[in-house]
């Protein structure tokens, strides 16, 4: 049943995270891409708010499964690349410190208000 969970919340968290990486596409500062760095701070948020109140199976469902296939630092590495192949060094590391530090940032918000709850 684990694993039904895992692979149900994994569909809808790619789909989720493919979704709004789409819409935000075209929002760009310093040519950062902002689709997947929102996804990112937002799967990490939620992985905070609920990193200690799920039970066994919910954790399952949606912390490995959706939250797991939600967040993607593989597609980050590869925005990084190719902002360094397209010779924009700087902008690379400026979008590895806001994504890094945002995203442990928001896990750690996310970790106080799912204490408070």
């Amino acid at each position: 049943m684990k694993y039904l969970l895992i692979a149900f919340g994994g569909a809808l968290g790619a789909l989720s995270r493919v979704l709004i990486s789409e819409a935000l596409y075209k929002a760009t500062l310093f040519s950062i891409p902002f689709g997947i760095v929102s996804v990112n701070i937002l799967g990490c948020f939620l992985v905070g708010l609920f990193f200690e109140s799920l039970n066994s199976r919910l954790e399952a469902l949606v912390i490995l499964g959706f939250l797991g296939a939600f967040t993607t630092f593989s597609a980050f590495s590869k925005e990084t690349l190719q902002l360094i192949n397209d010779g924009e060094v700087f902008v690379a590391f400026l979008y590895v410190f806001i994504s890094v530090g945002l995203c442990l940032l928001a896990t750690w918000v996310g970790m106080y208000f799912g204490a408070k709850a």
